[in-house]
């Protein structure tokens, strides 16, 4: 019978041998559901960050660009700058006849006067500054300066300015490096 108890014996021993084993199965696959479901919040967090590194490049390269655009347009203007000291920009001067609706527009570039615009061309004012400016050799991306000079006390001067604002604006849109300054004679 002694044989008989040592089967019985190793039958239960195998019994929690085989309940140890179920439990190590168990628990090692929640385990690896947990680890499976911690790499995919690790990618996640991974992919953002990346994310956030690209949108952080793009910035820092509009960023340098801009810089960069600047450190161009510094020159650009400077050069203007200097050339509008030394009587090198277009100057506008406007002369209103009061009490009626005649006007004439006097175009100069430094010391040359390169046209005169009377009121009754008013409909081709844009073009025919735009023309001057086209033959003094400016292309539209250049800079310069364009002075214009009137007296706010002359009647209807406020009408006719308003006129010419709207075709320097227009050709601003073409010539963006345009600087376009109103200068009032009469203060």
């Amino acid at each position: 019978m002694k044989a008989r108890e040592i089967i019985l014996d190793f039958t239960s021993l195998l019994d929690v041998i085989m309940i140890m084993l179920f439990f190590f199965v168990l628990y090692s696959t929640i385990d690896t559901k947990n680890a499976i479901n911690d790499a995919k919040l690790a990618e996640q967090n991974y992919n953002n960050l990346i994310e956030e590194q690209r949108e952080i490049n793009e910035q820092a390269a509009r960023e340098l660009a801009r810089a960069e655009m600047a450190d161009k347009n510094a020159a650009a203007n400077q050069e203007a700058l200097n050339a509008f000291e030394k009587g090198e920009f277009f100057q506008l001067d406007l002369d209103v006849i009061d009490n009626s609706d005649n006007w004439t527009l006097t175009i100069s570039y430094g010391d040359k006067e390169l046209d005169t615009i009377k009121s009754s061309q008013a409909n081709d004012l844009k073009d025919l500054i735009e023309s001057q400016i086209s033959k003094s050799g400016f292309s539209k991306d250049d800079t310069f300066i364009c002075q214009l000079y009137y007296d706010g006390n002359q009647n209807g001067t406020a009408k006719v300015f308003k006129v010419i604002n709207e075709a320097i604006d227009s050709i601003h849109r073409e010539y963006t490096c345009l600087y376009f300054n109103p200068q009032n004679k009469s203060k």
